[in-house]
């Protein structure tokens, strides 16, 4: 029995062992197989006949270094490869290996590896949603080497920067997308490019970068839902009045009635453009205030412009557009469940800080690429089993939740066990005993005094949906 706070959590060993067989399995003795692994390769071009690196291979080895980027060299790869694999390759033989077919590769491996979802029964049901994505991006920076093949944002001392696009959806907890970019290929050019991932009865939640009139109509046309920051560049009009929202006046009357939120229906745009929805206002402290406009004269001192009253009154106000009804979200449910949108930046920062993701040296272009991918494929096989273990403590004790960091510090600790399942010398049920015994009893959150787990809070927002 393991408590934390005031509810025990009692954990069954046999039955998280069976729940775990059924949904990972497959999914982790098979995550390496070579037949599939080999017509990946050879349909990318990384095998294009008999070679003495099998693909199985260098996924494995990449996968699995206990180095991280900046410490890993070729001749650790190559050690690795003679002892785990009885392979002797040079470092210039594996230094050619590192090419655009490699890393093509690997991106296919990925990307095979996402659509394979868990069959994990969560009990969620969250009506009308089908989804409920959110997507984002996260940067970090890279050797100058490297700043013609991911430049910065401009000028000729910029940084060399590397953008990570994702996609997750928080109903079924699956990665739709993790993708390499360059930071030069913004968030509206990426939204551009993934309309053709909304689907119907979607709720997508996607930050201020991704917003445009495109991406909005597009929803609605799909008949999916959106939820979103109002940009800073728009004017919503009152539907019941045909004017503009007038900010200053808006915040006076609320601070004379002592209210806290604001809600009406709006339209944005023009002619074809246009589109109703529900905008959601709430004041924020006069802390934030001062620290936004303070960073708002900044940005305007350096283009030569002064701020806008009108602007500045509007600073006051968090601000939120939604084509969601009342029925179905509320407008306490949407502010919550646009913050839950920070908690998939947690993530990001949890795998930067343990698994070193950003801390990259000057090797060739492609070798980091493939590193990086690597990683990526790391991630996600681990995130399965994150999210078996998650259901199963929020089944079987549903005042408790599994915590992303204390997860991903233990299954580092123990990547050298799941190595052994997926390549067969340990066999899945001695696996699924071994980790489970050494990583349940410490992966509960611990409950902050006044503040509730994101977990909690997601599903009391879904919770009259379900």
């Amino acid at each position: 029995m393991f408590c934390r706070g005031k509810v025990p959590f009692i954990f069954n060993q046999e039955a998280f062992i069976t729940s775990c067989s059924s949904a990972l399995k497959n999914n982790i003795t098979g995550f390496l197989d070579p037949l599939q692994l080999d017509t990946i390769a050879r349909r990318t071009g990384f095998l294009q006949r008999t070679s003495k690196l099998k693909p199985k291979e260098f996924i494995d080895t990449l996968m699995f270094s206990e180095f991280d980027h900046s410490r890993l060299s070729l001749q650790d790869c190559c050690n690795d490869l003679a002892h785990q694999h009885q392979k002797s390759l040079s470092k210039v033989a594996l230094h050619k290996r590192f090419n655009e077919h490699s890393f093509s590769f690997l991106k296919s491996v990925l990307a095979e590896q996402i659509t394979q979802k868990l069959d994990i029964k969560s009990g969620k049901d969250w009506k009308p949603f089908t989804r409920v994505m959110i997507t984002d991006s996260c940067k970090f920076a890279l050797p100058q080497q490297y700043k013609d093949d991911y430049p910065g944002f401009g000028g000729a001392r910029s940084k060399a920067l590397m953008n990570m696009q994702y996609a997750f959806d928080l109903k079924q907890g699956n990665w739709e997308t993790l993708e390499l970019t360059k930071v030069s290929e913004n968030d509206k050019a990426y939204s551009k490019r993934s309309l053709q991932d909304i689907k119907a009865g979607d709720l997508h939640i996607r930050d201020l970068g991704y917003v445009t009139h495109g991406y909005l109509l597009k929803i609605s046309t799909e008949k999916a839902f959106f939820l979103n920051r109002l940009h800073p560049g728009w004017k919503p009009i009152s539907r019941s009045t045909g004017k503009a929202i007038n900010w200053h006046t808006l915040y006076q009357e609320m601070q004379l009635s002592k209210r806290n939120r604001f809600e009406t229906m709006v339209t944005i745009g023009k002619g074809e453009e246009a589109f109703d929805c529900r905008l959601i206002a709430m004041p924020v402290p006069e802390k934030v205030w001062s620290e936004r406009i303070r960073k708002a004269q900044i940005r305007a001192k350096s283009v030569g412009y002064e701020l806008t009253d009108d602007y500045k009154y509007r600073c006051r106000f968090s601000i939120f557009i939604t084509n969601t009804t009342i029925e179905l979200l509320n407008a306490t449910e949407v502010i919550q469940l646009y913050r839950l949108r920070w908690q998939i930046e947690l993530v990001f920062k949890t795998w930067k800080s343990l698994l070193d993701m950003h801390k990259v040296k000057a090797v060739k272009k492609e070798r980091l690429q493939c590193q990086l991918m690597a990683k990526f494929i790391w991630i996600l096989l681990n995130w399965k089993i994150f999210r078996c273990l998650a259901n199963f403590i929020r089944q079987n004790s549903p005042d408790n939740a599994c915590s992303v960091w204390k997860f991903f510090k233990q299954a580092r600790q123990c990547s050298h066990l799941l190595r052994m399942v997926v390549s067969g010398k340990l066999h899945f049920t001695i696996w699924c005993d071994l980790f489970s015994a050494s990583v349940v009893k410490n992966l509960l959150i611990e409950p902050k005094k006044g503040k509730k787990a994101s977990l909690h809070i997601l599903n009391e927002v879904f919770f009259s949906l379900g």
